[in-house]
């Protein structure tokens, strides 16, 4: 597989990082084994986040105990509640990890302006400070409004940026990319298939052999979906034109407003399980009834209680990085489903 070079850092990394956030859906044993795969294939670098649950964990049981032939990126969110906070779940990173050096650490879902502001006080000059202590080795900064990121790289004070970057989301094609390739700053690209609602996997991977960005993480969860991925990443086949024109005419019926199933809305304190809403939603409203339709409301019913609770309270809204409209697909979902019964 080739071998990329992060920005000016020097660091080299295979093209395809293990994306870690739904290591949480599955047993630490099971963990292991697809951690392990993944080292067996000669994937070197692996990115999370302490708001991945238990990742952190899953990570550090594997990656601990080998010699230091690995990149790891970790990265909290945790700024926004104040430096105490920051601080203390920077140190729980350490821990879960049980390492004393993490290649890349830094700041997650620096979404606005104002996120940009906050962090470039007091959260950076801590990490300013870790970074000469030797405890990290980059700061990086991940966020999913590409305006705002290219901001953030022009400072010239981050040495890494992680985006959403896919066929739907092309947004960071505009200033993003050229700004990071210029300034020498490493990219990794979150949601390559677009937080997985693109079916057409292999082409959707293959869309960024025409791009010219670095580490591509998928979140993967078994030796399946990561041989999979490695398989269509080491070929390394760029897409046709008219490769493209199919990929693009496959997605075009998303639009924007989908979800990623990145769970940053969750949870909910009415315990509604949103992705699903999302996903439910998506699937059935305004669609033609046919029988996987049906099928997918029926298995929907149970979550009917739920629904009803929604009292549109906007959390969730708040807390999207995409401003889904959740509290309207919450009652245009419930609408369908009492019609069902």
């Amino acid at each position: 597989m080739q071998t990329i070079t992060l920005g000016k850092t020097g660091i080299k990394v295979k093209k395809l990082g293990f994306g870690a956030m739904f290591l949480p859906r599955i047993s630490k044993e099971e963990s292991d084994k697809v951690l392990n795969r993944a080292l067996e294939l000669g994937i070197n670098y692996f990115d999370t986040s302490s708001a991945y649950q238990d990742s952190e964990e899953k990570l550090g049981r594997v990656l601990s105990s080998r010699k230091r032939d690995y990149v790891i990126t970790s990265r909290s969110i945790s700024w926004k509640m104040g430096m105490d906070a920051f601080k203390k779940e920077y140190e729980q990173s350490f821990q879960r990890f049980q390492l004393d050096m993490i290649d890349f650490y830094g700041f997650h879902a620096v979404n606005q302006p104002n996120d940009l502001s906050m962090v470039m006080k007091e959260p950076l000059t801590f990490m300013k400070d870790e970074k000469a202590k030797g405890r990290i080795r980059h700061i990086a900064i991940t966020g999913h409004n590409p305006v705002t990121m290219t901001e953030a790289l022009k400072t010239g004070e981050f040495e890494m940026t992680m985006f959403p970057f896919n066929v739907i989301e092309k947004e960071p094609l505009d200033t993003l990319i050229d700004a990071a390739n210029r300034l020498g700053v490493a990219t990794s690209i979150m949601k390559p298939l677009g937080g997985g609602v693109i079916e057409s996997k292999a082409i959707a991977l293959r869309f960024f052999l025409n791009h010219p960005i670095g580490v591509i993480t998928p979140g993967m969860s078994s030796i399946q979906e990561l041989e999979a991925n490695y398989k269509v990443i080491d070929e390394n086949k760029p897409l046709s034109l008219e490769e493209l024109k199919k990929l693009e005419d496959e997605v075009a019926s998303l639009g924007k407003e989908f979800c990623r199933r990145c769970s940053y809305c969750m949870p909910c304190e009415h315990n509604i399980m949103i992705p699903f809403v999302h996903m439910i939603h998506m699937k059935c409203y305004g669609k033609e009834m046919n029988d996987d339709v049906a099928h997918t409301l029926e298995l929907a019913k149970r979550m009917l209680p739920g629904l009803e609770a929604c009292d549109e309270c906007n959390q969730c809204v708040e807390k999207c990085p995409y401003t889904l409209p959740t509290p309207r697909r919450v009652k245009e979902l419930r609408e369908l489903l009492s019609s069902q019964k």
